[in-house]
């Protein structure tokens, strides 16, 4: 369930993702004729030389940059006008791929970016509605607080968030992607999973839920086991929840359904903290239990 496949995102395998990509150029590709489209963010750890080829043209703030020049530090991200108007494909090289801490790639429609992030030491990621533009790489090995991945269509991103201290972790519709790993340790504000099958494991998490999104599991989104989905429960109901957000699962299985003596409390807590709640109706009718008579579907009415 939890996958091991690509190696525990912790120790040597992920530093040598590190060591030995890190330190390669963290170069994106630009076609002929690409007009700017979609939002695009960077930072990085420290102030990076830019290399630019072909007709590429690059603006930060207004500000033109020039193949050889210097980006400064954000305070929290640069915004980025990435233009290629001329009749030459071109690249433009931000420094190496360790140095990057923050990437924000949406809505980028048309244009087409091409990229690796393999080796890069993110803290946030947030990769959005790509269109024909394709980011690869591993995640392994990041230090990722903010991980949203959402409709990648033909990207393949991979990796495992296995001792990840992730704050914000949002996964729909990753296509070819595979995300793999165990939850566990994190102090999730918003918790999203959509349609990824069963790639993920659930541990045990401190959440303080400050999202609108709230806990959402969708879809083919499954966890392996019956205490999977009874701690999820639990922690819902024992942690911090700043507003009326919904807590909805109606991903599951009769065969990892909790039993419901085991969570009928922690379920009739969560009901006071959540704007709604919604559990699979076959735990409630297929598992037993002492079920009340009036609780069908949780939808907190």
């Amino acid at each position: 369930m939890s996958g091991l496949g690509l190696g525990l995102g912790l120790g040597l395998g992920a530093h040598r993702i590190v060591d030995r990509y890190g330190n390669m150029p963290a170069t994106f590709s630009i076609p002929a004729g690409s007009v700017d489209d979609g939002i695009k963010r960077i930072n990085f750890s420290e102030p990076v030389t830019v290399t630019i080829t072909g007709g590429v043209t690059l603006s930060i703030g207004g500000t033109p940059y020039h193949s050889g020049d210097t980006i400064p530090v954000a305070t929290t991200y640069h915004t980025l006008t990435i233009s290629n108007p001329g009749e030459e494909a071109g690249t433009i090289t931000f420094g190496k791929r360790k140095q990057i801490t923050y990437l924000y790639l949406n809505s980028l429609g048309s244009s087409v970016i091409t990229g690796d992030i393999t080796g890069m030491k993110l803290t946030y990621l947030y990769l959005n509605k790509l269109g024909s533009s394709v980011i690869t790489g591993k995640i392994t090995g990041m230090k990722l607080t903010y991980l949203d991945l959402y409709n990648l269509g033909s990207s393949v991103i991979t990796g495992k968030i296995t001792g990840m201290k992730l704050t914000y972790l949002y996964l729909y519709n990753l296509g070819s992607s595979v995300i793999e790993g165990e939850i566990t340790g994190m102090e999730l504000i918003r918790l999203y999973l959509n349609g990824i099958g069963s790639s993920l494991s659930y541990g045990t998490n401190l959440l303080n839920i400050t999202s609108t999104l709230g806990i959402q599991l969708l879809g083919s989104t499954v966890f392996a086991t019956a205490a999977e989905y009874a701690q999820l429960i639990h922690d819902a109901a024992t942690g911090t929840w700043s507003g009326v957000y919904p807590f909805v699962i109606t991903a599951g299985t009769t065969e990892n359904c909790p039993d419901w003596d085991t969570v009928k409390a922690d379920v009739a807590t969560l009901l006071t903290k959540a704007a709604w709640t919604i559990i699979p109706s076959a735990w409630l009718y297929d598992n037993g239990g002492s079920w009340p008579t009036n609780w069908k579907e949780y939808t907190g009415e």
